[in-house]
């Protein structure tokens, strides 16, 4: 019972958080990994946890790189001999048409020497849901959501058979909707027949949490799984009839170091309908939002103590404040093409803007302290948790659905959110503020 239980490879921080809090939620005892640390700091970190989820910001790499990463995160996991690994991507499948899907899950397969593994992407308690293996956001087609102009991964292909096939070497095939349907065992035959004929991954059909769990009872066997933070939802029931967990829920975690008196600082890089709509609620309820052109951040045309100094001043006073980039889809085809001019790519543009902004919010908080951090968005959660030196997270339970409240164990011990852009009601951080405080206070 001692064993780890659980490993997986995140694409991003978010979601790394999303499958973590899932994982907590059901009252496993779940850590959150910031890259790759040497073998004896993740030993150190990650003594007493049944799970540990390892983020690591492949989804806007090179096919090349992203294989690379995740193979050095497996075979760094593997020195800690979980029972089942996992490859966890965006319950939207944001990749590009290369990668970093199919070659992350090419690296785990060819690590493992596994044969055959699954492709789960839906998440119906988000409104995620596969037919056909064709992929719906809140009952649109993928391609037709707002996730097919997102500015690094436009979502234009909802086929994910067809999508998954460009992006690994494996032959990728499709269990579908009536088989699901039909239950547990019937998926269980399919996953063999597939692997007889040759198929190596298997995207799965699944519209509600009826599928799920069936889907879930097929897949308990398999050593390697790939998917949503879905699994985290359902596999733990599983585990605990196996007696691989404890049968009581994890203990509270004990924060030291947090800042009770000052304001939550909030850093929001994501241009998602959901958190430009959170952005717009958090500015409604009288909170400092400081708003910063990308191009001015840049090119420090910006006057950086004009942003610093406001942000301080409203922690200080124990208010929170909000630093954002987020635009509408116009602006961001307009600082898409500045930066083209200056032969910044896409991938490149929101890599350079989510560190600026991360540097921006690490200024402010080298003078001032704060009871918390929030962060929306992937690239921008990633930067953030990088440039304040974060290391790992205790993750603790959700908020809602995917975005768990975690405490940092790295240089600073604070309570952190970390949201996907497109997570998250119209007041999720009026929620994410409240938990802070409750979480600060013990």
């Amino acid at each position: 019972m001692d064993r780890l239980v659980f490993a997986a490879v995140a694409d991003d921080d978010t979601g790394a958080s999303d499958l973590a809090g899932m994982l907590a939620e059901q009252g496993l005892s779940t850590l959150l990994v910031i890259d790759l640390p040497p073998a004896e700091q993740l030993i150190e970190w990650g003594r007493g946890y049944t799970a540990i989820v390892m983020a690591e910001g492949t989804r806007n790499l090179p096919p090349r790189v992203a294989h690379e990463r995740t193979r050095d995160a497996i075979r760094l996991l593997q020195r800690l001999r979980p029972r089942v690994f996992a490859i966890k991507y965006c319950s939207t499948f944001d990749s590009t048409n290369e990668g970093n899907i199919g070659p992350s899950i090419d690296a785990a397969l060819d690590e493992l020497n596994e044969p055959f593994t699954i492709a789960l992407p839906a998440l119906p308690v988000n409104g995620r849901a596969t037919y056909m293996g064709y992929h719906f956001v809140h009952r649109q087609l993928l391609s037709d959501s707002p996730l097919s102009h997102h500015p690094l991964t436009p979502m234009t292909n909802a086929n994910l058979v067809d999508l998954l096939g460009r992006q690994t070497r494996r032959p990728v095939g499709l269990v579908p909707y009536a088989v699901v349907e039909a239950g547990a065992e019937q998926i269980k035959d399919e996953f063999d027949r597939l692997r007889r004929e040759g198929i190596a991954i298997a995207i799965v059909d699944c519209l509600n949490e009826q599928h799920l769990e069936a889907v879930c009872q097929a897949a308990a066997d398999l050593r390697l799984i790939t998917g949503s933070s879905a699994f985290g939802m359902r596999l733990p029931a599983i585990w605990r009839e196996r007696g691989w967990l404890p049968t009581e829920t994890e203990a509270a975690f004990t924060l030291a170091g947090s800042s009770r008196d000052q304001g939550c600082l909030l850093v929001a890089g994501s241009c998602s309908v959901a958190t430009r709509e959170q952005n717009e609620w958090l500015a409604s309820q009288g909170a400092l939002v400081i708003r910063i052109d990308p191009r001015e951040l840049l090119t420090d045309a910006v006057d950086r103590a004009s942003l610093i100094a406001p942000a301080q001043r409203e922690l200080a006073a124990g208010r929170p404040c909000l630093l954002t980039t987020s635009a509408a889809p116009e602006e961001v085809r307009e600082v898409q093409a500045w930066a083209a001019t200056r032969g910044l790519t896409v991938a490149r543009l929101g890599e350079a803007i989510a560190y600026a902004l991360a540097d921006v919010a690490r200024e402010v908080m080298e003078a001032t302290s704060a009871s918390g951090v929030i962060a929306a968005g992937g690239e921008t959660s990633g930067a953030l948790c990088r440039r304040l030196e974060l290391g790992a997270l205790h993750v603790g339970r959700n908020i809602e659905p995917g975005v768990p409240l975690c405490f940092s164990v790295g240089r600073r011990r604070l309570p952190v959110v970390l949201k996907s852009g497109n997570f998250g009601g119209r007041d999720f951080y009026g929620k994410a503020l409240r938990a802070i405080e409750c979480g600060a206070s013990g």
